[in-house]
């Protein structure tokens, strides 16, 4: 086993230089020049390493290019992303790769050109090459014609299901697969049914919903799958205000009430999946990546994909991470030749299988088998991106902390809306 190189990033959160401390080679003894690796930093989360399988990633790399050593350089969160710009503003950084959740959390580099354009580099070129790539997957880390990423890792929002504990239920058909839900309504009956109770208190909820802090995503999801977009008239202004959504969430908060919907996911955004992976939960909204991670746990034949009611036909919130490479670097070749042979590798297919965050280009995406793929991408052809918004990372807390505080009771849904709608009207965009 390699050795891990990894440098933890907390002092980026709070907005101090790292250059000159972070990834720079060892100084070498007269003549040795040649022996000094060449140094590469990464930048990543921490669920990315085991999710993205990083380490995998670098000891390929680096068994193929003798003399280079890659860092992974964790950073804590989407929020703490915005320090970057502290350094980058100064042209210096402690990176020279950055790995991000989704394309659009990097926009807020872009007013001032902090990140490169591949299309002004030779990326898209040979096994790159932009038909090399998944359909639409490009569009996704391209704002206005600048190509400010490149996509990595495909997946959507839905419901992963235990079909184990839907047994002896109405909620199978013939072949004892789920009957999708057809509503909201429809989904909040079948939670109920599967709740489990000792008198008041909740033994097993029925199912868990991602109202922690990718709650902003869970909030994208049901606009679009239920309306079909979650811009106003315009195509750009972000928007929670339909009758669709409000009704949904009229429900979501019937559901915290009659407990059939655990707010487990308030304080610990991993709580779903550690149920589900647990087979104690029949039922999670969030990545559909949620099924591939609980098979390897509940069983192949028992996780299975829901989709949300009107995803089939409006689609999701959905879109590829993103990789960016900021202009301070000095190492632009070798970020483009790590990205290149290490990120866009056939270590893809083990991420995809094993976690779900199916592969951006056609090879190795062709080589995923899995009974969810095809009905996951289908939707994810049909599926939009967080918005593209500087104040994105902004925008992402208040509205789960508004959101969290509706279920709670602390507000009407029309107090959420309103509040919300303003917060996106405010926003930087």
């Amino acid at each position: 086993m390699r050795t891990k190189h990894r440098v933890a990033a907390a002092a980026i959160a709070a907005g101090a230089l790292l250059v000159g401390t972070v990834g720079c080679a060892s100084s070498a003894a007269p003549g040795d020049e040649k022996k000094t690796p060449s140094v590469l930093d990464v930048g990543v989360q921490p669920w990315m390493v085991t999710k993205g399988k990083m380490d995998l990633v670098v000891e390929n790399f680096e068994k193929a290019n003798e003399g280079i050593k890659v860092n992974l350089v964790e950073y804590a969160d989407n929020q703490t992303l915005a320090n970057y710009a502290l350094q980058w503003a100064q042209n210096k950084t402690s990176v020279d790769v950055v790995v991000v959740g989704t394309c659009s959390q990097a926009v807020q580099f872009l007013p001032k050109k902090f990140i490169i354009d591949f299309d002004k580099t030779d990326f898209f070129s040979g096994t790159t090459a932009k038909d090399k790539f998944v359909d639409t997957t490009l569009e996704g880390c391209n704002l206005d014609g600048f190509q400010y990423g490149v996509p990595i890792a495909l997946e959507i929002y839905g419901i992963s299901a235990n079909k184990k504990l839907f047994e002896g239920s109405k909620y199978l058909d013939a072949n004892g697969d789920i009957i999708p839900p057809k509503n909201w309504t429809e989904i909040h009956e079948m939670a109920k049914a599967l709740t489990i109770k000792d008198g008041d208190r909740v033994v097993r909820p029925g199912m868990s919903i991602q109202w922690g802090s990718n709650g902003f995503n869970t909030m994208l999801a049901l606009q679009k799958s239920l309306t079909g977009s979650f811009y106003k008239a315009d195509g750009k202004t972000l928007t929670f205000d339909s009758p669709e959504v409000r009704d949904a969430l009229k429900i979501w908060r019937e559901g915290v009430v009659d407990g059939s919907f655990t707010i487990a996911t308030f304080t610990d955004k991993n709580a779903g999946a550690n149920a589900m992976n647990s087979g104690q939960l029949p039922m999670m909204l969030q990545s559909a990546a949620g099924v591939p991670e609980s098979a390897a746990t509940i069983g192949v034949e028992n996780a299975t994909f829901i989709p949300l009611p009107g995803s089939i036909e409006n689609g999701s919130r959905g879109g590829p991470g993103g990789i960016i490479v900021p202009e301070a670097t000095n190492k632009k070749e070798l970020a483009l030749k790590f990205i290149k042979e290490g990120l866009m590798s056939d270590v893809q297919v083990a991420v995809g299988q094993q976690w779900g965050k199916l592969p951006v280009m056609k090879e190795w995406f062709d080589q995923i088998d899995a009974s969810w793929k095809d009905e996951v991408y289908a939707i994810s052809q049909k599926s939009t991106p967080s918005p593209e918004y500087k104040d994105l990372p902004k925008l992402q807390l208040s509205v789960v902390r508004d959101l969290q505080g509706y279920l709670s009771g602390e507000m009407s849904v029309d107090e959420f809306i309103s509040g919300v709608e303003k917060q996106i009207a405010d926003a930087e965009k």
